[in-house]
């Protein structure tokens, strides 16, 4: 109960104070069913779709539009709260304010002129929104999947690639290549999923580790590259227990065969 609440907490902290506030705060409030954790612990067994066409679709974590076809407006809508970038950053950049998705081409996180964590996270998280809808923008309907099943699995650790775990302070320099080729769960053994209920949450995870705890949602897919096959894209929020830090990312996963560890396309923070 007290990781269910705390997990609760972290997405609260993120989602509350971004543009999308009555929604989100809603949706972070609910509270799983009891009982989900026994009656739902195993996977469905994969069953990769095949079609001629996969449209691309937008899932209800992405919150900030309902289909592929508003991605266009939505980069160029204004948000509530305006950023300007930190002194010194970017000089050669005439417009120091930005107002809207659009402006945030060729600027990173840390060139925003925030004061606590928190507005980091913020802000990390609405450029993380502004990546996936432009993305959507050039994505294509899919030939085929094998990622398809990921939307209904329960515990997908064994088939999320290890480079997916949050890293806090320094890494290791041989941390990656360790990770290379394994999944998540296979790199962190206590690692658990809960899926949470309600119809908004129907594409949300609840995330535990031993050290650490968080969130895990699908927010699209599509043929993001260009190869025919469906990809999905996933956001991931994961905090140290006791830890006042998140981790926040998304990540373009794909796979080009029925089984195994999907690969990471795209990694954006």
């Amino acid at each position: 109960m007290h990781v269910e609440r705390r997990a609760r907490r972290v997405l609260l902290s993120l989602l509350c104070l971004t543009w999308m506030m009555p929604v989100a705060c809603k949706r972070a409030s609910e509270t799983p069913a009891e009982g989900a954790r026994g009656a739902q612990a195993d996977n469905p067994a994969p069953a990769p779709a095949q079609a001629t066409s996969l449209p691309v679709q937008v899932l209800p974590g992405l919150e900030v539009i309902s289909k592929p076809e508003e991605a266009a407006a939505a980069l160029r809508r204004e948000w509530p709260q305006t950023y300007t970038l930190m002194e010194g950053r970017l000089p050669q950049r005439k417009a120091r304010e930005l107002r809207r998705c659009t402006d945030i081409e060729g600027v990173d996180v840390n060139d925003v002129d925030v004061i606590t964590q928190q507005e980091t996270e913020v802000v990390q998280l609405q450029f993380l929104q502004c990546r996936v809808m432009k993305a959507l923008t050039t994505a294509r309907p899919s030939r085929t999947s094998h990622v398809r099943e990921l939307l209904t699995m329960k515990s997908p650790g064994e088939v999320l690639p290890a480079a997916m775990a949050p890293e806090f302070g320094e890494a290791a320099p041989d941390k990656a290549q360790e990770r290379q080729g394994k999944s998540w769960s296979a790199t962190e053994p206590e690692l658990h999923f809960e899926p949470r209920t309600g119809e908004r949450n129907a594409f949300s995870l609840e995330v535990t580790g031993r050290d650490t705890l968080g969130l895990l949602e699908w927010w699209a897919t599509g043929d993001f590259n260009g190869d025919g096959q469906e990809d999905v894209i996933a956001y991931r929020a994961m905090s140290p227990r006791g830890g006042s830090l998140t981790d926040i990312a998304a990540f373009v996963l794909t796979r080009s065969q029925p089984q195994g560890v999907l690969q990471i396309l795209e990694h954006w923070r």
